[in-house]
């Protein structure tokens, strides 16, 4: 009997009403806090906004303080300052920051690309009068007056025809001041802006005249002499009833694409052809004038004289033979030097 009741389990004691209510609210408040922080986990991570609805409130402010942080950048012209509002995949850094009396912002682009010479970058800024062939959104472009030096400073109003999304065409004519090696850094600059001296055809028909329109370009070799960073900025306004916040919007994804375009025309090799096309044709008339003052025009003028179109036809074809075989060893030595360099 008494081993019976030693192998017996004691008896739990009696618990107390209080107990057990005060057992199962503990439960719940483990159970509610971990649905809330699971709940502030996923919500924070899907929905920015959210991280303010419940939870601790120094977690929410803190939040706050990091989504109301903006990168600014201060110009040298004392304005205001511009203010970061996207980085492209492609390194195209854009700011833009509001100007007194304009209904658009003014916007300004970074970016540096590694493998294109500056000399070239510059060709093409500087390529105004074939705009139409590779600047987005240009239809058309001319050379209205040009008082540039031989080395490319000086002034040059070119006329242009837009044609962007949604509105329709625009047409402007603008003053460009470039100063190739101008900065005291070496950096290549010009800028342009909308001139009031009549230069350049009046507005066409059906075309929305632009009267506000600058900017300007600023390229730097970088330290290895093999890229070019450039910066971009443009204030523009389209002359139209199309909202501010539209506008800044167009801006933002169409510049990044302008400087896109200047650095596929300067990589794309047209440039270095038409300099090879060059050197080949003064190379071609320096020969042609050898060839006129070793006595040829005489001889052509002497059997034209006598009828001898016969004996024409074969010296012209003798002295064209000559002349491409002379041209061909001119050719070949200058590769040769190209190779030896």
């Amino acid at each position: 009997m008494r081993a019976a009741e030693a192998s017996r389990p004691a008896a739990l004691p009696a618990s107390t009403p209080n107990a057990a209510h005060n057992a199962v609210a503990a439960d719940e408040d483990i159970e509610s806090g971990a649905n809330d922080r699971l709940r502030l986990k996923y919500r924070g991570r899907r929905c920015p906004r959210w991280r303010l609805r419940g939870g601790d409130a120094s977690t929410g402010a803190k939040s706050k303080a990091r989504s109301s942080r903006k990168e600014l950048m201060y110009d040298d012209d004392g304005g205001a300052p511009f203010e970061r509002c996207a980085n492209t995949k492609d390194g195209v850094a854009v700011w833009m920051r509001a100007v007194p009396g304009s209904n658009a912002k003014e916007v300004l682009a970074e970016a540096t690309f590694a493998k294109t010479p500056a000399h070239l970058f510059w060709r093409a800024v500087c390529d105004v009068e074939r705009y139409q062939e590779f600047v987005p959104f240009v239809k058309r472009s001319f050379v209205c007056k040009d008082a540039r030096s031989s080395a490319g400073s000086g002034s040059v109003w070119v006329y242009n025809v837009v044609k962007a999304p949604v509105v329709g065409p625009r047409d402007f004519v603008i003053k460009i001041e470039s100063a190739p090696r101008g900065g005291a850094d070496g950096s290549m600059t010009c800028a342009w802006h909308v001139p009031d001296d009549g230069v350049g055809p009046a507005a066409l028909s059906g075309h929305v005249r632009l009267l506000k329109n600058s900017g300007g370009w600023e390229l730097r070799e970088t330290a290895n002499g093999k890229g070019v960073a450039v910066r971009y900025r443009v204030l523009t306004d389209p002359g139209t009833a199309l909202p501010g916040f539209l506008v800044d919007l167009a801006n933002q994804s169409s510049v990044p694409d302008v400087m896109r375009a200047f650095n596929a025309r300067a990589t794309s090799g047209v440039y270095e052809r038409e300099d090879a096309a060059k050197d080949a044709g003064s190379g071609s008339s320096r020969f042609l004038a050898g060839l006129v003052s070793g006595g040829v025009a005489k001889e052509l003028e002497e059997l034209l004289q006598w009828g001898d179109f016969g004996r024409i036809t074969t010296s012209l074809s003798a002295r064209l033979r000559k002349m491409a075989t002379a041209l061909d060893a001119r050719g070949g030595d200058s590769q040769g030097s190209a190779n030896d360099a």
